[in-house]
């Protein structure tokens, strides 16, 4: 097996990533892993920056050959105050990054 493959494979079952099912806009749907960051961009605002909280989810390609924007994915994790299933849409804007590999794809992807 490719070597990259692998470690993308123990990347994507470790900690700090989740099951999701991904959804074209064709509404075709499939189970996926993914990890999702929250990282911090400098936006232009006029002559100054502002700094605003963003959303990125990767996946890997051989889930999802082409994501694109308009497709989502639905996240469904258990609520730790009430025990109750709570399910967050992030929508892809933007397009998808492959990285260098060409083994995953990073996704702007902010919560509907």
């Amino acid at each position: 097996m490719d070597p990259f493959a692998s470690a993308l494979d123990a990347l994507f079952h470790g900690p700090g990533s989740e099951a999701a099912d991904f959804v074209s806009e064709s509404g075709v749907q499939e189970g996926v892993r993914i990890i999702r960051s929250r990282p911090t961009a400098d936006a232009p605002f006029g002559d100054s920056r502002i700094r605003q909280d963003t959303t990125e989810i990767d996946v890997r390609r051989s889930e999802v050959p082409e994501p694109a924007p308009g497709d989502r994915f639905v996240i469904r994790e258990i609520d730790p105050a009430t025990q109750a299933e709570v399910e967050t849409v992030c929508i892809i804007a933007g397009d998808p990054a492959l990285d260098v590999e060409g083994m995953n794809w990073t996704c702007s992807a902010p919560p509907a």
